[in-house]
């Protein structure tokens, strides 16, 4: 199993689906005021994001590297596949990326990434996405979170050093008369604003301080090509 399978299975017990709901109010208020009508949601993850929008006049699709996130969406009815950004065919008016996409990407990688995103988006293309910023990381992720209930044990162990937030993840899940452990770590890393106001081929147009968990943990930002 990989990380981002296991998150999935995690995830419930982590819950904020409250919280995201606000930060999905966020997205669509800033997507009515491009006009833009398709939009690539890219780490779509569990789809609640696609399902908002496919209640709205947006036409979208959602792409995640995780089997099981996908198969979780597509139970939403939305459109959902498990495929490599840099594999896509189709283009878009907009592509977003919600939940600290862009943190799961080491510095290093990130021009890879924007080189991919330039292929799908069409002439004039937006891409929304959010940052944790210095404070989402030190005062609100790092820590430890634990979770019982009835039949699983959840413990994540979150270290942030050197603009890197380590993250280690244990579950214990309950199975007839005995228990499985799954345990694997995620790393995210922290991006200053600066970082992507030079990004070759995209404008950073605005930039939104958004809360959370916290006071202004969250930036959203807006690109143009």
């Amino acid at each position: 199993m990989s990380a981002l399978d296991l998150y999935a299975k995690i995830e419930p017990l982590i819950g904020f689906y409250d919280e995201y709901e606000k930060l999905y109010d966020e997205y669509i208020g800033i997507l009515e005021t491009l006009h833009v009508e398709s939009i690539l949601d890219i780490g779509c993850g569990n789809g609640k994001f696609l399902s908002r929008l496919k209640d709205t006049k947006f036409r979208a699709k959602g792409i995640d590297r995780s089997s099981e996130m996908i198969k979780i969406a597509t139970l939403l009815g939305v459109e959902a596949d498990k495929i490599e950004l840099k594999d896509m065919q189709e283009q878009f008016c907009c592509a977003t990326a919600i939940g600290d996409v862009l943190n799961y990407i080491p510095g290093a990688d990130l021009r890879d990434f924007f080189g991919d995103l330039k292929s799908v988006l069409k002439k004039d293309g937006y891409f929304l996405a959010d940052i944790n910023t210095f404070s989402g990381f030190e005062d609100v992720a790092d820590g430890l979170f634990l979770k019982d209930t009835e039949d699983r044990f959840l413990a994540i162990d979150a270290d942030f050093q050197d603009t890197i937030l380590t993250t280690k993840i244990t579950l214990f899940e309950k199975d007839d008369k005995y228990h499985k452990k799954f345990s694997d770590t995620i790393l995210q890393y922290y991006h200053d604003i600066e970082t992507f106001q030079i990004i070759e081929g995209f404008e950073l147009i605005r930039s939104f301080d958004i809360s959370m968990f916290g006071d202004f943990d969250k930036k959203i930002l807006l690109f143009k090509i």
